[in-house]
């Protein structure tokens, strides 16, 4: 049996975004005797510009006419990993399996509101108009396990998936606070807003040992609602991140430490947000020294921002084995058939690092 993982080179001109494609069983033999599953879809024209070739030049899914996907994740609601999920739902060259995403407009009720004057109706309209390509998504495949979205282990086609989070209080929390939904009731925890960025960087010379980190930068609430999974097959472990952030990351990983998960042996770490240094500090990655490779999805032209120096290097120190996609297609596979490619450019330690 066999595996292999593609993050797809997704955005440009420092507008990164998120699309992994990934299958597993025979390969050789391909078509029903394999299973097909894609973490997220990039920007619109990811679907027919960047996957969709890509699943038609290697991942030998077409039969009967079409595309075949088992299972697709949305990891949150972000137009840099819904918008090309919903151009390939439209595509009627796809068959799609199965859907795992959070449907907002379905999952809350009036009561996490300020507005006495929401009722169940109008808030479901009112997400649903808020996530408006997350519903298109959701209305277009009406195959949504939502059973699927809580805490714990899932057998899925000879694979184990485990949602390390969020949980369901936190997920409607994130939710609550995001600047998509209406005032939080006074009864929901606050959750700090991410920071904009104040445009040009500026640099500092790096000193190995002497990094500082800013626990006040956070990422926004939305993303902090992202679905941390981690994923299982024939030894090989892939973390997920979407977009989490530090509050996020800590409850996964304590959920993993409270179910006897290991997460210091995963093969790979698909890292948060692209890179940024707003959704880690070095006590998150502590967790998870041991493993072997951190994958970052970034634009080619954003290095500094997405990804972080000051986060390479940090990670450097760690010793942990750092690439990213940076406008290519960044694989690995084990037993899968030999496309002929070269090793990756891993990250070295940088002499300057942004302030």
């Amino acid at each position: 049996m066999a595996f292999e993982i593609d993050l797809l080179p997704v955005g440009s001109e420092k507008k990164s975004g998120d699309c992994i494609a990934m299958r597993y069983g025979d390969l050789v033999n391909g078509k029903d005797k394999q299973t097909v599953i894609i973490v997220d879809g990039g920007y619109a024209n990811t679907w027919k510009g960047t996957l969709k070739p890509h699943l038609k030049k290697y991942y030998n899914c077409e039969y009967d006419g079409k595309l075949h996907v088992d299972l697709v994740i949305l990891s949150h609601p972000d137009g840099d990993h819904v918008s090309g999920l919903v151009e390939m739902a439209k595509d009627s060259e796809v068959e799609i399996g199965l859907v795992w995403m959070h449907k907002p407009w379905e999952e809350l009720t009036p009561k996490w509101f300020k507005d006495g004057r929401i009722t169940k109706e109008s808030l479901k309209d009112r997400l649903g108009d808020a996530f408006e390509k997350a519903k298109e998504l959701a209305d277009m495949t009406n195959n949504v396990d939502l059973d699927c979205l809580t805490e714990g282990s899932y057998d899925f086609k000879d694979a184990t998936f485990t949602i390390l989070g969020p949980s369901e209080q936190f997920y409607k929390t994130c939710i609550t606070n995001c600047e998509k939904t209406p005032t939080p009731s006074e009864d929901v925890d606050d959750m700090p807003q991410a920071q904009s960025s104040s445009g040009d960087m500026e640099y500092e010379p790096y000193v190995k040992g002497k990094i500082k980190w800013d626990d006040t930068e956070n990422t926004s609430p939305i993303n902090e609602s992202s679905l941390v999974i981690l994923f299982e097959y024939e030894g090989v472990k892939v973390l997920f991140t979407g977009d989490a952030g530090k509050d996020g990351l800590n409850r996964s990983i304590a959920y993993a430490n409270e179910t006897g998960i290991k997460l210091s042996d995963c093969t790979i770490i698909k890292m948060p947000h692209h890179g940024s240094r707003k959704n880690v500090n070095p006590d998150i990655m502590d967790a998870f020294i041991g493993s072997k490779k951190l994958y970052y999805s970034c634009a080619s032209d954003d290095l500094g921002h997405h990804p972080s120096l000051r986060l390479i290097n940090m990670l450097n120190e760690k010793g942990f084995r750092q690439l990213s996609t940076s406008g290519n297609i960044l694989h690995w596979g084990k037993n899968a058939p030999d496309r002929g490619w070269t090793s990756a450019k891993v990250y070295d330690s940088f002499s300057k690092i942004e302030k």
